[in-house]
């Protein structure tokens, strides 16, 4: 661990398709789930964390989004609007301007998770290797990811590349947390 991260980007600009007709009125990170947007959260994580700086991509209903962050206390937040969604790894490129030169957490902005023991920011701050890594994900056991649909993420996940692979665990899927190196992304497309 070389130093705590500063910086975290929110990932919110989707169409949340698999939640319409909620979606059709009101982005997806502004949906309640007990009485709370979902995004807040990951702000509420990232505050607890000490993260002061946070981008948040916007595109699908972003004026509602903008008014809602403008209202957020105890962080600096900057938008990074997309005319039409760029996924993650468009809106993670076109951010790197308000991103910086350090390590980022990434957050999904429709994830809510519970901590047990150490948080999952310190977990994953605490396996960090600034100089050996460019991305590093949260891993969940699928039978314990309440939510979960389907996806492709046993593609990617496999022992050699999981720290702390349990077999009696697996399959993982990707949980929607990481930290990222901005190099990784310098010579991406657009």
């Amino acid at each position: 661990m070389h130093g705590k991260i500063k910086k975290a980007m929110v990932l919110a600009a989707g169409y949340g398709t698999r939640l319409k007709p909620l979606t059709d009125r009101m982005p997806k990170p502004l949906i309640p789930v007990a009485g709370k947007p979902m995004i807040e959260y990951a702000l509420d994580r990232l505050r607890a964390y000490g993260i002061e700086e946070v981008v948040i991509n916007v595109s699908h209903l972003k004026e509602q989004l903008a008014a809602y962050v403008s209202t957020c206390r105890g962080l600096t937040i900057q938008l990074s609007d997309e005319a039409e969604p760029l996924e993650t790894g468009g809106g993670l490129k076109q951010a790197l301007p308000l991103l910086g030169n350090d390590s980022f957490f990434t957050i999904n902005s429709d994830i809510i998770w519970l901590d047990e023991q150490e948080s999952a920011l310190d977990r994953l701050a605490r396996h960090w290797d600034d100089a050996k890594m460019d991305i590093l994900l949260l891993t969940q056991s699928r039978a314990k990811a309440v939510g979960y649909d389907t996806g492709e993420d046993h593609l990617f996940i496999k022992p050699a590349n999981t720290i702390g692979w349990d077999e009696r665990e697996a399959p993982y899927i990707i949980a929607g947390l990481g930290i990222i190196h901005p190099r990784i992304l310098a010579n991406a497309p657009e």
